[in-house]
């Protein structure tokens, strides 16, 4: 969602943008009240799945940028950097139910 906003900037969609920070102040409050109701296990666990997520929005980023340049599709940074977080969020959400199935 916050990889989403240079993207609106550059496009000067006030009305996305207005929409986007709303919505990531809202998330903020609910992330520290899920974080006050984990157990001290469970919190142990976080740094290792944020440090995954990274590694998959990278991920998705590279993706995403080959995507493009082998499509001669010239877009924009930050529409690359939106939609590469997008599929990273995606193959993190996958490779983590991958997991657990196992």
């Amino acid at each position: 969602m916050l990889l989403s906003l240079p993207r609106y900037w550059y496009q000067h969609d006030s009305t996305r943008l207005t929409l986007l920070v709303i919505l990531a102040a809202a998330v903020a409050v609910a992330l520290i009240g899920f974080w006050r109701l984990m157990a001290p296990t469970q919190r142990e666990l976080c740094p290792s799945a944020i440090k995954q997520l990274g590694g998959c929005l990278l991920i998705g980023c590279v993706l995403i940028g080959a995507w493009h340049w082998v499509d001669v599709a010239s877009d924009h940074w930050s529409v690359i950097l939106s939609q590469g977080a997008a599929l990273g969020l995606l193959l993190h959400v996958i490779s983590r139910l991958w997991r657990r199935r196992r």
